[in-house]
């Protein structure tokens, strides 16, 4: 990706920087850490989220990580089959009843990333200083109540267009 000197740009729309920020930090986490152990950001997301938080069922996958039914079921595929999780059905014959749960060989792929990451310097942290990174946090919690707030809006707003 072509380096944008920042300091000659004048559009200076915060959602547009976020965004483009956002789209670096994936693509080098892509490119140097997860490519290389045969994962994808959206893999990756999904094994943290099971080592964190333990089982999870597909729906609360969604909903956790804000993705599709499609991709999310695509993705669970992917890692049951690479042995990084295990999916358990629910008994009876619904076979759409399943939790998936992170497996030892996920945990290693995790730390494993873990260490790439601390290999290639990829802590955004060392580069602030720690009242940075303090006021960092509070606008980013501030932004994301913000955001929680415009998503609340734009479903009223397509809620009405529906009726």
């Amino acid at each position: 990706m072509k380096h944008i000197l920042y300091n000659q740009v004048e559009e200076h729309r915060l959602g547009g920087w976020l965004v483009f920020t956002a789209m670096r930090l994936e693509m080098l986490a892509d490119r140097f850490m997860f490519k290389p152990l045969g994962l994808t950001t959206a893999s990756f997301r999904i094994l943290m989220l099971l080592d964190k938080l333990g089982p999870k069922t597909p729906s609360e996958i969604i909903e956790l990580i804000g993705s599709t039914k499609s991709n999310v079921t695509q993705r669970l595929n992917f890692l049951s089959r690479q042995g990084l999780i295990n999916l358990k059905r629910k008994a009876g014959d619904d076979k759409r009843r399943v939790s998936a749960a992170i497996t030892t060989l996920g945990l290693k792929q995790i730390n494993a990333a873990r260490r790439l990451f601390k290999k290639h310097n990829l802590r955004i942290e060392n580069y602030f200083s720690p009242k940075e990174m303090q006021d960092f946090l509070r606008l980013i919690r501030k932004l994301n109540q913000g955001l929680d707030k415009c998503e609340i809006n734009i479903n009223k707003h397509y809620e009405q267009e529906k009726a």
